[in-house]
């Protein structure tokens, strides 16, 4: 079980063409266990997700994205989520504002 997620971005508002840095930290009461790691957007549809193994009590992961493809054409609030398989969950959110055609 993990007792402790921490979820950081290097800032709250991206625009297209932008990279944002997402890192998860984490303290582990076991490890050998699996964090989910998602970004949902607006709709709540997923656009990028990735599972870390943990092989250690502390830890963290880190990711950096670019708002360059379709799947980030949708301008609004993003979700950033990160859970393991006892429930426990973090959740932070940024705002992204799409090219206007």
């Amino acid at each position: 079980m993990i007792n402790k997620i921490i979820l950081n971005i290097d800032k709250a508002i991206y625009s297209e063409g932008e990279y944002v840095k997402i890192k998860l930290d984490y303290e582990a009461l076991n490890p050998k266990q699996t964090l989910h790691f998602v970004v949902f957007d607006p709709s709540e549809k997923e656009v990028f997700s990735a599972d870390q193994y943990i092989n250690s009590q502390k830890g963290s992961y880190s990711t950096v994205l670019k708002f360059d493809t379709k799947q980030w054409r949708t301008s609004g609030r993003y979700k950033v989520a990160a859970w393991d398989q006892e429930g426990t969950r973090k959740e932070i959110f940024f705002q992204f504002k799409g090219k206007t055609p």
